[in-house]
């Protein structure tokens, strides 16, 4: 019986407020809220680039702890060049910069904002070629010694292992989100 009230009371409370004149909020606020979805939805590609090079910042120091790009080292040892060294030179660089570049991409994947993921994807190439390259060269202005065959190699590895994991941790989020709903 009190099933049958409330559902009879859900239909009262519908139709009372079914039946409210419509009201047009201020100019300003839809506005305010129309730029706040906008920007969210479609934020500045060099504002995610900066949050993307914040995180290569902190995610490459830690990985020149496990695998030290062109000499430079947090700690001492060789960490995986010992492992992509057994393959060669070239399959090192690749390896090395797979790494450096594809750990950032993955950790950005995963905690950026869903409007700063889709910003990098619709022009990753060009962010992660440049992130690439600016690497490259903050390490050339470091004191790293490089072969310009070998640069070449760790800036495709970089390239390569960074677009993979960007795509690996959207379908990682997206697979995610979708089992969440």
């Amino acid at each position: 019986m009190s099933k049958k009230q409330s559902v009879q009371d859900w239909a009262r409370d519908f139709e009372c407020f079914a039946s409210v004149e419509e009201r047009v909020p201020p100019l300003h606020v839809s506005a305010k809220v129309f730029d706040a979805v906008h920007h969210d939805l479609n934020p500045e590609a060099s504002w995610v680039f900066a949050k993307l090079g914040l995180i290569q910042l902190l995610v490459g120091a830690l990985v020149l702890a496990m695998c030290p790009q062109f000499g430079i080292s947090i700690f001492p040892g060789m960490g995986l060049m010992t492992l992509f060294m057994r393959y060669g030179e070239t399959a090192c660089m690749l390896g090395c910069g797979s790494v450096f570049l594809g750990a950032s991409s993955l950790l950005g994947s995963l905690i950026l904002r869903p409007g700063e993921i889709r910003v990098i994807r619709r022009s990753r190439l060009l962010q992660l070629g440049v992130m690439a390259t600016l690497s490259s060269g903050v390490f050339a202005c470091l004191g790293g010694e490089m072969m310009v065959t070998l640069g070449v190699a760790w800036v495709a590895g970089s390239l390569l292992g960074g677009l993979g994991s960007l795509e690996l941790g959207w379908l990682v989020r997206s697979r995610l989100r979708r089992g969440i709903r």
